[in-house]
């Protein structure tokens, strides 16, 4: 099976990500799939407000660290579902890393106004997310897994697609916010030679 650049270059995060799940959010991998995934749309529309506050204050800053937020969160959706996301991000022409998949992507996008674009797809695809959540709670007929997973694809397509309009170095950016989040565990942080 032939692998698409999009997943030779998000899978290998997406295993990061999973590392640092195992490190820093044991809590999280404890909950059952069901309890996990609503824990991440809870997470999305937290970014949602985040982001909205960002563009209330013309804070581009806030609006990137948010969305690299975003993106992380969609990984770790992705590993609770087993998905390649990668994989299912196949209509962009070949990407050499991260930001390049995010520029390809990007090109999709029309609106000038990140902000606003941002903000709309957090509602949008987080509403239908809430939904498949709901339909799970009231058994209703059909498959909220799928609907999930079709979801968390297109969200992490969209916010790259915005991180790509974005500069900074995307990979090492994830990279950092990850190791900052570690180093909040008593059991990660690094202590001074002369404390050993």
């Amino acid at each position: 099976m032939k692998h698409s650049s999009a997943e030779n270059i998000l899978l290998p995060l997406q295993k990061l990500q999973q590392a640092h799940d195992e490190v820093a959010h044991r809590d999280i991998l404890s909950f059952d799939l069901y309890k996990r995934l609503k824990h991440m749309v809870l997470h999305f529309y937290k970014y949602a407000g985040r982001i909205e506050t960002s563009r209330s204050t013309s804070d581009s800053q806030q609006l990137r660290r948010t969305l690299i937020d975003t993106l992380i969160i969609c990984m770790a959706s992705a590993n609770a579902m087993n998905l390649s996301l990668g994989e299912s991000i196949t209509e962009v022409a070949e990407a050499n890393d991260l930001d390049s998949l995010a520029y390809e992507l990007g090109k999709k996008i029309q609106s000038t106004d990140l902000s606003a674009e941002a903000v709309r797809t957090l509602v949008v695809l987080g509403g239908q997310m809430a939904k498949a959540i709901e339909s799970a709670d009231h058994m209703e007929r059909g498959d909220p897994r799928a609907t999930m997973e079709g979801l968390v694809i297109q969200l992490t397509a969209a916010v790259l697609g915005i991180l790509g309009h974005l500069n900074g170095k995307l990979e090492s950016d994830v990279r950092a916010r990850l190791s900052g989040v570690e180093l909040k565990s008593i059991f990660l942080r690094p202590f001074p030679a002369s404390e050993r």
